[in-house]
Parts: structure tokens; sequence; C-alpha cells
């Protein structure tokens, strides 16, 4: 299946954290060009969002604050992963995918959010739904 996940050091001082989320260094010279980058949050426990695929995109998240349950499936083949992303493990996690990998999040606490890249502008075209949750 085309997932990865990647582990990354927080920087922690007395003013807070940073991590360095995605450089073009990271990338392939297919996904080097721009698409968009969102800011996701989960307003409460059980919110779940995503249930779909994309045909051209890849997306790289990264959980910035919270927990959450990550169900993804190759359309495809039927393979199918879940994950758990806590952001209050000692390394930041970075997860990426691939076209044609559905993928829902729910979250699994009372606040949670994601920072999203994806390699393509949004298109309706593009996001098919997929019910994983």
């Amino acid at each position: 299946m085309d997932y990865k996940i990647e582990y990354f050091k927080k920087y922690n001082d007395n003013r807070g954290q940073l991590v360095v989320f995605l450089k073009k260094s990271d990338l392939n010279k297919k996904d080097r060009k721009f698409g968009q980058i969102y800011f996701v949050t989960f307003s409460r426990k059980g919110v779940v969002r995503g249930n779909h695929y994309h045909k051209r995109w890849r997306e790289w998240f990264g959980i910035v604050e919270g927990k959450l349950e990550v169900i993804l499936k190759n359309i495809k083949t039927g393979e199918q992963k879940i994950l758990l992303l806590d952001s209050a493990d000692n390394k930041y996690i970075r997860l990426s995918i691939g076209p044609y990998i559905a993928h829902a999040f729910k979250s699994i606490c009372s606040k949670t959010s994601l920072v999203n890249y994806a390699n393509d502008e949004w298109s309706k075209n593009d996001s098919i739904p997929y019910k994983l949750i």
C-alpha cells in the first residue's frame, strides 16, 4: 500500500515547539509542484474527516494536537491499515499517502488538529467519496 510514516525531532524550548513539517528535499521530482496547504481541525472526540480518496494527489499529514485513529485502504487491492497518530509522542509524526488510498481520520480526544500538504489543488473531480468510518 502506498503510505509512509516518518518521525521527526521536535525542537522544544520555553516558547513551545518547532517542527520542520516538509521540505523540498523530502519530495521526489514529480511531487515538487506546489499544490495546497490545509489546516484541519476536529472540534470534539468522535469527529470523522476524510472518507475519500484522490486519483492524482499525494498528501502529507502531520498531527499538531491531539490523537487520531487513521484508516487507510487501497481501493484497488482492498489492503487496509489502521494507525494511531498521537501529538504527544516524543517525535513528530508525518503520514504520506498516494493516489487511490482511501483515508479517514477519527478524533479520539476532545481537540485535535492536522496540517496537510497536497501536491495539487483541490478539484471536485479528484476527491472521490469512500466511506471507511
